[in-house]
């Protein structure tokens, strides 16, 4: 799950950090030295802790934790401790709704509405047109509403109110656009069809089945005691600790599970055998599981990761709850998990009968990548890459030039401007049909602008546009105010979006 507006730079340097392994198991590497190619990745990218494994259907070929829960006296990762497995999420929820396909409480081809008769989708999209496969492929044409969740804790009933004001950034099924908000939907089906909440259908149905006893739908639901690791940023060559991403008691079908690499192990193995469980038993009819690996919408590069650079498909893709794309003549399919300070990705190579498993908990460590294709690449000798080093490389490039865009636009600020107001005059509720209410404050010198989880310090950038930014995620973004023709302050512009200033009356 995406965290804000994309529009930040990771800052990459490199620097060591103490990785203390913690051995589960490890039978024959993935390939030579294969817990050395992770704790290198580990200090190059500042990762407090991972747990990796790498499986076939029926064994396991590599599997270790390395490294500690926290920087602030944590505890070693093991095979047990519990990592947000957050966006990888997905694919569960497909399974979950496959599963009640099968029982005929739906199809994948049924409109959303037919089950979730409130929800009105933007003029621009006809809502009977919007089925079930299209949340799940991401194909709605809607941009991310990631803020709701966020930034806003916006539960679903008014997101969904709130959807019909949201205008489509492409036609619908002509673009993948990653979509939260649509999983959340994904989440709700399952509860109205099957009578019970999304997470309790899948412990009941899905995860217990498959003997993945150590899951959970949210954080809250970890019983005390047990061990699971907290969420890290890197900020000026130090690894820190920062705040959740979700409250602890919020269920999000799009992303707020967490697991154990033994579980997540159980799960890989059971994708990898087709929907069977290891005691034998079907959970998915083998066409219903077919539908989940079957190319559902063609992905533009940009809309890709960037790593498609290295790996040079030929074709990518997007199933249901899975990034597709051929490598070295296989298709791979493979999905990222992303919450602030949490990172996971599960890749299948179902040709070969190989998955591997990254859970990690620092901020964007990209390392996930460079694990997934050095266990995928089979090419051997001088041909082969070191996928940490060229992973490292390609996502320092991009730093490299966020920074000379950054140096660009700091190159044309205008000098020696001020705001025509005093600062007291911008303080206020701001309100937007899409995005709700946000508040500006005067702090000090500066603005500061409050969401309903977050404070930004605002600070002046030239005439009536401010800075809103946080130095720890290294995050810019412009906040530019309008005023009316009566001279006060009465709206701003932020994310694309328009706030109206609250009257005092309202």
């Amino acid at each position: 799950m995406s965290l804000l507006p994309r529009k930040f730079v990771a800052c990459l340097l490199l620097a060591c950090i103490f990785v203390l392994p913690s051995t589960i198991q490890a039978d024959d590497p993935a390939t030579p030295d294969f817990g050395d190619v992770v704790e290198r990745g580990m200090e190059m990218w500042h990762v407090p802790g991972m747990a990796v494994a790498v499986v076939s259907k029926d064994g396991v070929t590599f599997s270790r934790g390395f490294g500690t829960t926290s920087v602030e006296a944590g505890e070693p990762v093991d095979e047990h401790t519990e990592f947000a497995i957050a966006s990888t999420t997905k694919a569960m929820v497909v399974a979950g709704l496959l599963m009640l396909a099968d029982e005929g409480k739906l199809t994948l081809d049924d409109p959303v509405i037919k089950d979730i008769p409130e929800l009105h989708f933007n003029a621009g999209i006809p809502g009977e047109t919007v089925t079930v496969r299209d949340i799940l492929a991401h194909r709605t044409g809607l941009p991310s509403t990631d803020f709701w969740s966020f930034f806003q804790n916006m539960p679903l009933k008014e997101q969904i109110e709130r959807l019909r004001q949201v205008p489509p950034e492409s036609p619908i099924r002509t673009r993948l656009i990653y979509q939260n908000t649509m999983f959340e939907l994904a989440g709700l089906l399952i509860e109205r069809t099957s009578g019970m909440a999304w997470q309790d259908f899948l412990t009941q149905r899905l995860w217990h089945p498959i003997g993945m006893q150590e899951t959970y739908g949210m954080r809250g639901a970890i019983p005390a005691g047990k061990r699971h690791v907290k969420p890290h940023f890197y900020v000026d060559e130090k690894v820190t600790v920062t705040d959740w991403d979700l409250p602890a008691e919020v269920a999000d079908a799009a992303g707020s599970v967490w697991s154990s690499l033994h579980d997540m192990s159980l799960w890989a193995q059971f994708l990898l055998r087709g929907g069977v469980t290891a005691g034998g038993d079907r959970l998915i009819t083998e066409t219903a599981f077919a539908q989940m690996f079957e190319p559902q919408q063609i992905a533009r590069p940009e809309d890709f990761y960037p790593t498609v650079e290295l790996t040079q498909p030929h074709w990518r893709t997007y199933g249901l709850g899975w990034f597709q794309q051929d490598f070295q003549g296989r298709m791979i399919n493979f999905h990222t998990g992303s919450l602030s300070g949490l990172i996971a990705i599960i890749g299948l190579d179902r040709a070969n009968d190989k998955a591997v498993i990254v859970l990690g908990n620092r901020d964007h460590a990209e390392m996930r990548h460079a694990l997934l294709w050095e266990v995928m690449d089979t090419s051997t000798g001088e041909s082969r890459r070191d996928w940490n080093q060229d992973v490292f490389d390609l996502y320092a490039k991009r730093a490299a030039e966020g920074n000379k865009t950054w140096e660009e636009t700091q190159s044309k600020r205008l000098s020696k401007t001020r705001p025509s107001q005093k600062l007291d005059a911008y303080a206020g509720t701001y309100r937007s049909v899409v995005n709700g209410d946000l508040v500006i404050n005067h702090s000090g010198k500066d603005l500061e602008l409050k969401t309903a989880t977050q404070a930004f310090p605002v600070t002046h950038w030239q005439l009536e546009t401010f800075m809103l930014s946080r130095p720890e995620w290294e995050f810019r973004e412009f906040i530019s105010f309008k005023i009316g023709l009566n001279g006060t302050v009465d709206s701003f512009e932020l994310f694309g979006d328009q706030f109206k200033r609250v009257k005092t009356e309202e």
